[in-house]
Parts: C-alpha cells; sequence; structure tokens
C-alpha cells in the first residue's frame, strides 16, 4: 500500500498524471480549389515557404480558383497561379482585381475571365500583385509619323471611358496603333482620335475604313491624311463604324 502510494506521488509530480491537453495540428500548406460552380471541383495542397507545383487530378473545365492558407503558413500574402492547357497563366478577376496570380486574403475564390482547363497549379513566395499601371491592363495608343520621326506614345486607362491629349506632341502624325493589354477584359476595345478641333479623324487598315480603331493584333492604322491630334478617347462602348 505504502509503495503504491509512493509510485502515485512520483507520477504526479512528474506531469504523468495531468490532464491531457489537446494538440492542435501545425497547418503551414496551400490548399488551391478548383471548381465549375456545379459538382466538378478538384483540389492541390502545396507547400508555402518554397516554390511547388502540381497537377490538379482532373483539368477543368474550371470557372473559379480560390487560396486557402493553413492556419500557420506566414506569408499571409501568398499567390498561387493557374496555368491552361497550353503553359499559359490563366487570367481571374475578384472584385475590380483582375490578376494572374492569386491570393486569399480571405476574401474567397477567383471567378476565371472564361472556363478554362488547368494543367497546373503554382504556389510562389516571389509572386506579387500585377502593377496597377501595368501595361497588361491598359491601353497604349501610339501615334507616329515616319516622314518627320515624331512621336507620342498615351496610356490610358480600360473599363470606361477615358479621354486624354497625346503625350508630348500633337503631331502631325500618320499612323495610329491601339495596344490592348493582355489583361484588359475588353479585349476588342476600340479607341478615337480627334484632330485640334474636335472632329474624328478616319483610319485606315487593310480594307478597313473607320473613325474607331482596335487592335486585333494587326498592327498600326493609316489617318487617310496626316493631321495633328488633339484628343484620344478610349472608350468600351464604341463599336466599328464601316465607313
Amino acid at each position: 500500500m505504502y509503495s503504491k502510494a509512493v509510485v502515485l506521488s512520483l507520477l504526479a509530480a512528474s506531469g504523468a498524471l495531468a490532464a491531457p491537453h489537446n494538440r492542435r495540428y501545425y497547418d503551414d500548406k496551400v490548399t488551391v480549389a478548383l471548381s465549375d460552380g456545379g459538382e466538378t471541383g478538384a483540389q492541390v495542397t502545396l507547400e508555402s515557404t518554397v516554390r511547388d507545383m502540381a497537377a490538379p487530378a482532373i483539368s477543368g473545365p474550371f470557372n473559379s480558383i480560390e487560396i486557402r492558407l493553413g492556419a500557420d503558413v506566414q506569408n499571409k500574402d501568398l499567390r498561387c497561379q493557374a496555368l491552361d492547357n497550353y503553359g499559359y497563366p490563366i487570367v481571374a478577376t475578384r472584385g475590380e482585381n483582375i490578376d494572374i496570380t492569386f491570393s486569399d486574403a480571405d476574401k474567397g475564390a477567383w471567378t476565371f475571365r472564361e472556363a478554362s482547363y488547368v494543367s497546373e497549379v503554382i504556389c510562389d513566395p516571389t509572386f506579387v500583385k500585377i502593377d496597377p499601371t501595368s501595361d497588361e491592363l491598359n491601353l497604349r495608343v501610339v501615334l507616329e509619323s515616319q516622314s518627320t520621326e515624331t512621336g507620342s506614345q498615351t496610356v490610358l486607362p480600360s473599363g470606361y471611358r477615358a479621354e486624354s491629349a497625346p503625350v508630348a506632341t500633337s503631331g502631325p502624325f500618320e499612323t495610329v496603333e491601339l495596344r490592348v493589354g493582355s489583361l484588359v477584359q475588353k479585349q476588342d476595345y476600340r479607341c478615337q482620335i480627334l484632330d485640334i478641333y474636335g472632329n474624328p479623324l478616319t483610319v485606315l487598315r487593310g480594307e478597313n475604313k473607320d473613325n474607331t480603331f482596335s487592335d486585333a493584333d494587326k498592327g498600326a492604322w493609316t489617318l487617310q491624311t496626316p493631321r495633328e491630334v488633339g484628343e484620344i478617347i478610349c472608350d468600351p462602348t464604341f463599336v466599328a463604324q464601316k465607313l
């Protein structure tokens, strides 16, 4: 009896009889969830401290991506990326944000600009949010005159009607080119140039004749007559006039 009491006393002193405590699972991983908005989805779990990548079990197509950081991930700004079947980053939006890398920030899923197949998901501590002033998010209008070696490049925001005088010089110019950033949602954006009296200028490209112009990866438009340019207008409601 005495020896049993001594053993119990020693166990109590050593903490062996202390009440058990719950150990929380250490979670420093990143879960990336892909969904089609219905019953189809896939998840991959990646490391948070180094560049890590994995292919989803199914490739989709998916409509959204959500980044879920484990409770013990130190880098709360960690961003991930989804690649399509050709290895190109997929563009997605969340609220007013548009990007090719995506964060958690406790704000839920990002929506793909268009339903996409996903070949690989990458999480990388070096990924950063795209600069809002990047050409990828904006419109660049390039005015040139080869004969006088005169040029002007003006950057305008996308998403709403924007107006600006040409940067540096008003010309006269012979050609105009619109360069639509790859992340601009409306890739068929159109712009217009006005002369110094406020009249729309007619431009030509191939068989097209118009007073608004697009990018379409087809290069510059030629002004019907070389003119000085007083204002540039880019507007998501512009459509081809086909004069």
